[in-house]
């Protein structure tokens, strides 16, 4: 039996399909615990600072260090074929090092003025590399950043205690994603 070339076509493009959607379902199991982890990590970070503003500075560091720490790890743990090593998590901590070099950055430029505004920035970057992330890499990404923007914003100009506005609803979406990522 042959295939007309309007079959052959047809049955390339539900590979090519497949493919694209084999990659999206696994760059979103892949970040899953990644989201989990750094919501829980909003959660503490936030309500913390809420809770105890004079250390703020420490928690948020050790913080930080933690989840930075936990995401390579992840990278390292979490491939499929049982393999460790390669680019990845180097990848990862390197995307890190520059948000973070970004954020503080900034901060040394624009010098915020409240605690308002250190709280709210890291939130709205973070919303926004979602959405970017998610041109490349699907919708949920898109959607979860937008939440999260969202969020951020209406936490900065409608709700007084915004630090644990942020912890409950920015981690809370972070946390929430990483659960929807695994229904794929």
């Amino acid at each position: 039996m042959t295939l007309s070339s309007q079959e052959a076509a047809e049955n390339l493009s539900q590979a090519e399909e497949a493919g694209r959607r084999s990659k999206q379902v696994y760059f979103y199991r892949q970040s899953s615990p990644h989201l989990i982890i750094w919501g829980i990590i909003w959660v503490i970070g936030y309500g913390g600072t809420g809770l105890y503003p004079l250390y703020a500075n420490p928690l948020w560091a050790g913080l930080v260090l933690i989840g930075c720490a936990s995401s390579v790890v992840l990278g390292r743990c979490t491939k499929p074929d049982g393999t460790t090593g390669g680019p990845y998590p180097w990848r990862v901590a390197g995307l890190m090092a520059i948000i973070i070099f970004f954020v503080f950055a900034t901060y040394a430029i624009l010098q915020p003025h409240s605690g308002r505004q250190l709280a709210a920035y890291p939130a709205l970057i973070t919303g926004v590399a979602y959405v970017a992330v998610g041109l490349w890499t699907g919708p949920r990404y898109v959607v979860s950043g937008m939440v999260v923007a969202a969020l951020t914003l209406i936490g900065f100009f409608y709700i007084g205690p915004i630090f644990l506005w942020f912890a409950v609803v920015g981690g809370g979406s972070m946390i929430l994603t990483g659960l929807w990522f695994r229904t794929v």
